[in-house]
């Protein structure tokens, strides 16, 4: 699992709203990333035998071919900030990276698409928009966040609402989100194309109301957080 995997070190780290961290990351040895688009997935471990993987969206760093930038989820403590997955982010922790993943898209002038995020999952989703819009394909962005103040990245999708419609839910109820969403897919055209990212059961949520629409093929989950690596 790990052979293709290479050393990285943590440079620096921010945040992006509450609750959420932006971590630089650089390549150990100085080597190039490969190539990917913004919003692409990367898996981590600590160690390059680990049987545990986080998968993180990450994004491009101005002029570096060796470094990257991903996105993680932090709740405080006594003690402080911790990540979510008790994974350390502090300057000068080392791990392994693998390729990154560029979630694969459809192309189609006869294609609708609907985009849903929810936390980190709104970093892919963007990434996404962004080659739909650099495709010239039209799209609708439905972002769900607690608090104003844990949505993250609104810059970069007031960005995105010159090339297709963004809404941003703030502090719905659950049962306000799944009537969000079941509107959002309904009526929508078989061949619509469906790309989530965000918690297991807003996903689960989205992925039974747009199976009463669309091809089930046609529905595009992007998973991020902590998987098991059988052996």
């Amino acid at each position: 699992m790990h052979s293709n995997m290479i050393a990285a070190v943590v440079t620096r780290r921010w945040q992006l709203a509450q609750g959420y961290h932006a971590v630089e990351v650089e390549t150990k040895h100085r080597s190039e990333v490969p190539a990917f688009d913004d919003g692409a997935i990367v898996d981590l471990t600590r160690d390059h035998e680990g049987r545990a993987v986080r998968s993180h969206p990450l994004w491009h760093l101005p002029s570096r071919e060796d470094a990257f930038v991903v996105g993680i989820r932090q709740e405080a403590n006594a003690k402080g900030a911790r990540d979510v997955s008790d994974f350390s982010w502090n300057r000068g922790d080392e791990f392994y990276i693998g390729a990154p993943r560029n979630t694969e898209i459809v192309m189609d002038c006869k294609s609708r698409y609907i985009l849903f995020s929810a936390g980190l999952g709104v970093t892919a989703i963007a990434g996404i928009a962004k080659r739909l819009a650099a495709a010239g394909k039209l799209f609708e962005i439905h972002n769900f966040a607690r608090t104003l103040e844990r949505t993250i990245f609104r810059e970069e999708l007031d960005s995105l609402s010159a090339y297709g419609r963004v809404h941003t839910r703030i502090g719905l109820t659950e049962e306000e989100i799944k009537l969000a969403t079941s509107l959002a897919v309904s009526p929508t055209h078989a061949n619509s194309q469906i790309i989530l990212s965000g918690p297991p059961s807003f996903m689960k949520q989205i992925e039974r109301q747009a199976r009463e629409w669309v091809y089930p093929s046609n529905i595009h989950k992007i998973i991020l957080g902590e998987k098991r690596v059988r052996r």
